[in-house]
């Protein structure tokens, strides 16, 4: 149900009340009336409720003619008055519309007609004067820039955001074609197209370029509506565009993170496999060649863990920038992940320039470090694969999808490579031959299948005794490892150990070691044998495992082993990477009445003088100053100097790899305390070695 008009009269003439009483009657109208005679009635009302309009007599008790108007339409701004008199005055009508006036209406013309047609317009009046006012507002107060333009797309009118975007003013863009202040001109491809797209569908949107007074261009994302008349032609445009040059640098940012990476800022492995098909796709196109380089930084993982993860990401990035001073700007460098990065040469004169290359990043990479107060060495193992188009191939091979099949092949051919150089000792590079494919095959059998080993219980320990030089005694056994495989017999040590410890399965792998070597242990002084220490090899991923000393203590306890008799053999290198957090867990270990060996002594390039710092009990000396003891002078010299420096320091001596009496009687003459080697016994099997100490006691 429709709401009556809400309309107040003040009239103080009660016969002319009662004739607009009438009329509204007979107009038709809904209305609800309230009359006053005075002006302080009328602004009492107001603050009461509100009129759709005010019918107001200007001559009432407590006002006259203009003053009369004033005082209602202070108190009702918004309200549309329609004004009655007895007089018929122009200029009063004109003042009286100029201060805000509805109409004007004469008392002797009033009719039920004209009062309602009054009414109607006074109130249609003001609802599009207050939608006016509210399209004004909008117009100025929206933060996004308005163009009106006539049917021409000549600009008639521009609002403030306009102006703050664009640094024009209104007056300076009126009568401007509208493409004018556009980076494209009027008369452009682009705009043109703009146009026969409004003429023949009245709307267009899209992005533009737009440019400032100051000649700045500016990305914009613009709409253009046409405006029709009664007709149905296009009176007008109105063009609304809001600037998206932040959020073209936030898509341009989004995009530069998704294709490179975080840390160095180098191309990551999504951006480089695009490049890499890219540079195939030219060298097809131009009968080139290409070389892809992987590189793979050596220990990284333990320098990462010994330093931290900050200075490894420092470290990465030095290293970014040798590489990058390396390289060419027409060569592409990326970081794949971790501490493997890959380049792509092109243009090159022969396989030899490559070489030069990667020689000259094996340098650049030798010169050391100095990562926050300590200062590195490192070096790189790097693959190098070759790709030498021919006019000859077929065409297929330049399809995006044979493209990138060679180009998945060429990266995997590198990474084949690169392998190849860590087993040739590091630090060096390899180029891919079709051979290793067959090697890198066999290695992930092996891998395959050693990831199963354990749970198959496939692993077996093998054990050799290490012998007082002088009483021929035996002081204690090294545990070492074996792979019983199935299919391929006894696999030795040389084999397995670099995969363990490249993939982590060293860790689970050692854990057993530990298990089964303190067990073995227990088992022989239970059957009686003489009481003889444990050594258990630990490699540097086993020894870095934050949970490595819980590993050693459920050994022990597991297997109700004294402490005492289990000896942890460790390289020296693994014990000077972080000398304050090895000297920690050693120290604890002491305290449990473990013992240290350090293994291998004398073939690690690091200061002897960390000795005194940590709590060792035996040094072994390597098999390398063994062999050739008794006949080069050289050797003999380092292994008595290495002999006296265990005695002086009241550590027991090992010699690693004795086989001949020569070695014996060598080691003998220098007073080394133990030796181990074939000359007693290879490494045997548990079953093998209780017979070996049987055969012993009984002799």
């Amino acid at each position: 149900m429709a709401t009556p008009l809400s309309i107040l009269l003040v009239e103080d003439n009660p016969g002319d009340a009662r004739l607009i009483q009438l009329g509204f009657v007979e107009s038709g109208l809904d209305v609800a009336l309230d009359h006053v005679d005075r002006i302080d009635k009328a602004v009492s009302l107001f603050a009461e409720k509100a009129f759709d309009v005010v019918i107001l007599d200007l001559s009432l008790p407590d006002g006259k003619g203009f003053g009369t108007f004033s005082k209602i339409h202070t108190h009702a701004p918004g309200t549309p008055i329609v004004v009655l008199t007895g007089l018929d005055d122009e200029s009063l009508a004109e003042d009286l519309a100029g201060a805000g006036a509805q109409d004007y209406l004469v008392k002797d013309n009033v009719s039920p007609r004209i009062l309602r047609r009054v009414i109607r317009y006074a109130i249609e009046r003001k609802r599009a004067e207050k939608e006016l006012r509210l399209a004004a507002k909008i117009f100025e107060g929206t933060l996004e820039s308005i163009i009106v333009t006539d049917e021409n797309l000549r600009v008639q009118r521009i609002n403030s955001a306009f102006s703050q975007i664009t640094g024009y003013t209104q007056k300076e863009v009126l009568g401007w074609e509208f493409g004018r202040f556009h980076a494209d001109t009027p008369d452009s491809a682009f705009f043109k197209a703009v146009q026969d797209i409004l003429v023949e569908s009245g709307q267009w949107q899209g992005e533009v370029i737009n440019r400032r007074k100051n000649g700045e261009a500016f990305p914009a994302w613009m709409n253009i509506s046409a405006i029709l008349n009664e007709a149905g032609h296009a009176a007008n445009y109105v063009a609304v565009f809001t600037e998206i040059t932040e959020l073209k640098l936030s898509q341009e940012r989004v995009r530069h993170l998704s294709r490179h990476d975080a840390l160095t800022g180098l191309p990551n492995r999504m951006l480089f496999g695009d490049r890499l098909e890219h540079s195939l796709a030219q060298a097809h196109r131009n009968n080139t060649s290409l070389a892809a380089v992987f590189m793979d930084l050596d220990r990284f993982k333990i320098i990462n863990d010994t330093l931290g993860h900050s200075e490894g990401d420092e470290l990465l990035n030095q290293v970014a920038q040798r590489l990058k001073s390396c390289s060419r700007g027409s060569d592409t460098l990326a970081r794949l992940g971790g501490d493997e990065f890959a380049l792509i040469l092109e243009d090159f004169a022969d396989e030899d320039a490559v070489a030069k290359v990667a020689e000259k990043i094996l340098h650049e990479l030798s010169q050391p470090l100095t990562v926050g107060e300590h200062e590195v060495f490192i070096t790189a193992s790097l693959g190098i694969a070759f790709h030498h188009a021919s006019g000859a191939k077929d065409e297929e091979e330049k399809d995006p999808a044979a493209i990138a099949a060679t180009s998945s092949t060429l990266l995997k051919n590198a990474d084949v490579a690169m392998y190849r150089a860590k087993e040739n000792g590091r630090g060096n590079y390899q180029f891919y031959s079709s051979d290793m494919d067959e090697e890198a095959m066999e290695r992930l059998k092996l891998e395959t299948s050693l990831r199963h080993a354990l749970d198959r219980e496939e692993f077996v320990l093998h054990y050799q005794p290490q012998v007082d030089s002088t009483t021929n005694a035996i002081q204690g056994v090294e545990a070492l490892l074996r792979w019983q495989h199935p299919e391929m017999g006894l696999v030795p040590p040389a084999r397995i150990i670099p995969i363990l410890e490249e993939t982590g399965m060293i860790v689970a792998v050692g854990e057993w070691v530990l298990q089964s070597a303190c067990r073995q242990a227990k088992t022989w002084q239970d059957e009686g044998f003489p009481l003889m220490r444990m050594a258990v090899n630990i490699s540097p991923r086993q020894f870095k495992h934050p949970d490595f000393i819980q590993h050693v203590t459920n050994a022990l306890n597991e297997t109700e082993l004294d402490p005492s008799y289990l000896e942890l053999e460790l390289t020296e290198s693994m014990v000077i990477e972080n000398v304050d957090e090895t000297a920690r867990i050693l120290e604890e270990f002491k305290e449990r009445g473990v013992r240290i060996a350090i293994d291998d002594f004398g073939d690690g390039a690091s200061s002897i003088s960390y000795l005194k710092n940590f709590p060792i009990s035996t040094l072994k000396i390597s098999h390398s100053f063994v062999i050739d003891i008794a006949t080069d002078r050289d050797d003999a010299a380092i292994a008595s100097m290495l002999i006296d420096m265990a005695r002086n320091m009241d550590l027991t001596s090992i010699a690693e790899g004795v086989e001949t009496d020569e070695q014996l009687d060598c080691l003998r003459e220098r007073q080394c305390k133990e030796v181990q080697g074939y000359i007693y016994s290879r490494p045997l099997a548990s079953a093998d070695f209780t017979k070996y100490l049987k055969k012993r006691l009984s002799n």
